[in-house]
């Protein structure tokens, strides 16, 4: 079940970037980093009302709130960001370079081992995902240059070290629920205070209950799901598995993007190509 839930997390990721992207076009000064979080905290919080806690344990606490702060802070600023800067696929695409961070954290945090062919695999990805930069030239979104590559790549950096993170926590204080309630509530409280103070939080409210902003709200419950699902995937399977899994999320955002966000972005052939050797790469990481 592992892998199905990690699956499930994909499409919802995937779903969850167009949504995004859709709720951008609405409101151009929020990319729906601070609403998309309180909803996923406000869903979490009614949730873990209702389940059975762990036996408390302080060190597994601690990681899930720094795994929190990690991923759904600084993980999904950039994945957000990028978004806005280079589209929807082009940003999404970049997490499937996830599992490369999270098997080498895995190997020091957790002692997961990495295989020849595993390095061979994460070396592919990366070249797959230097040919998505290279391709800029065929871009159509706001800005041309290198700034949107340069934040995007800081989500797989943050995604896959939350994954460790979480795995490891989880370990410690298990239950998908209630780790996905801690990290969340972290992700808020951080991000209510430092748009505070920017003295943006107010707008944030604001911009929250208008109806422009549907697109975050409904992405912000579809990442529930996803961030619950990829719970679920990380107590059963290791991290950089899950990392795999939840790369494949950039096929769905191509497909979406393609119904969903006609005159965004061109999905153009090197584009395609670019996606395919990425997961090639991610292929040989799951033989390997």
């Amino acid at each position: 079940m592992g892998y199905a839930y990690g699956l499930i997390s994909a499409f919802c990721f995937g779903a969850g970037a167009v949504l995004f992207r859709l709720g951008q076009r609405n409101l151009p000064g929020d990319d729906g980093h601070w609403l998309s979080n309180l909803v996923n905290a406000v869903v979490f919080g009614g949730l873990a009302l209702v389940v059975a806690w762990p036996t408390w344990d302080l060190n597994g606490f601690v990681t899930l709130v720094v795994a929190g702060i990690a991923g759904t802070v600084l993980g999904r600023f950039s994945l957000l960001r990028g978004i806005r800067l280079i589209g929807a696929t082009r940003g999404n695409t970049f997490q499937a370079a996830t599992p490369v961070t999270a098997a080498v954290v895995g190997w020091i945090v957790l002692g997961e081992t990495v295989s020849a062919l595993e390095a061979a695999g994460g070396a592919l990805t990366i070249y797959g995902l230097v040919r998505i930069v290279r391709s800029r030239g065929d871009d159509s979104t706001e800005t041309p240059d290198l700034t949107g590559y340069l934040v995007a790549c800081g989500a797989p950096l943050f995604f896959g070290v939350a994954f460790v993170l979480r795995r490891w926590g989880l370990e410690q204080f298990p239950g998908s629920v209630t780790g996905a309630f801690i990290g969340s509530t972290a992700g808020i409280v951080v991000l209510s205070l430092w748009e505070a103070g920017q003295g943006r939080l107010r707008r944030r409210i604001r911009d929250g209950r208008s109806a422009q902003a549907w697109p975050f709200i409904a992405a912000g419950l579809i990442t529930t799901g996803a961030l619950l699902t990829q719970f679920l995937a990380l107590e059963r399977i290791e991290a950089w598995i899950v990392g795999i899994l939840i790369g494949t999320s950039a096929i769905w955002t191509a497909a979406l993007s393609m119904i969903f966000l006609r005159g965004d972005e061109r999905l153009t052939l090197s584009l395609m190509a670019s996606i395919g050797v990425v997961f090639v790469g991610i292929s040989v990481i799951a033989v390997g």
